[in-house]
């Protein structure tokens, strides 16, 4: 049994970790900035009001903790763009100062830096390079800000993210992307992080997943 902290959890994705963590005999403590959203009622999970670009709110909650899980995610178009390099960059401080070491984060497989051969047309020039573009470079940014500690990191990168209900039947791999998905369900990217939480199979790489 760990102690494990969860970001953005009352997030689609945030949610399905936390329960699959919960599943596996874990203890969670789940932050967010409306706690009243998370109505999940479990023995083994503490639910605590923070918001990641606000480090007073949230930093004292990890002491005592094992490890971290950042699900956040914009809410809408309107959100700051740099939620995810602000975001991490709080929560690394608030690890480091209360003796974390251990961080799972997702960002996505849109982070790849050029043109990834695996994705579609549209899906390189309309969404990635124009309507999400402010999103993509501020998790690149993300990206580099955990590559650059000494943490023992593993960020995940799903396609695109779907309510579907996850298979178990999803594929791996160190980088961006599958040339065979281009969707990723929310079970089975929670599936994969509670598995890579247990057995820490790669350590400080990017890995993608994709449901097949």
């Amino acid at each position: 049994m760990m102690k494990v902290v969860v970001f953005g959890a009352t997030g689609r994705t945030g949610q399905r970790v936390v329960e699959r963590a919960i599943d596996d005999g874990h203890h969670v403590t789940g932050i967010a900035r409306t706690p009243s959203k998370l109505d999940l009622k479990y023995e083994s999970l503490a639910v605590e009001q923070g918001d990641v670009l606000n480090y007073e709110s949230f930093a004292d909650l990890l002491q005592g903790q094992d490890v971290v899980i950042s699900t956040i995610g914009k809410e809408s178009y309107l959100s700051r763009v740099n939620l995810y390099s602000e975001g991490i960059t709080n929560i690394i401080r608030a690890m480091k100062e209360h003796g974390v070491s251990r961080l799972i984060a997702i960002t996505s497989g849109g982070t790849h830096p050029g043109w990834d051969r695996n994705n579609a047309l549209f899906y390189e020039v309309l969404i990635k390079r124009i309507l999400l573009r402010g999103e993509y470079q501020d998790m690149r940014r993300m990206e580099a800000i955990i590559q650059d500690n000494d943490l023992e990191w593993t960020i995940v990168r799903p396609s695109g993210l779907t309510n579907d209900e996850g298979v178990g039947n999803y594929r791996t791999e160190i980088g961006y992307s599958f040339a065979e998905s281009n969707t990723t369900t929310r079970d089975d990217l929670a599936d994969f992080i509670v598995e890579e939480l247990e057995t820490n199979q790669f350590p400080r790489e990017g890995v993608a997943v994709v449901t097949v």
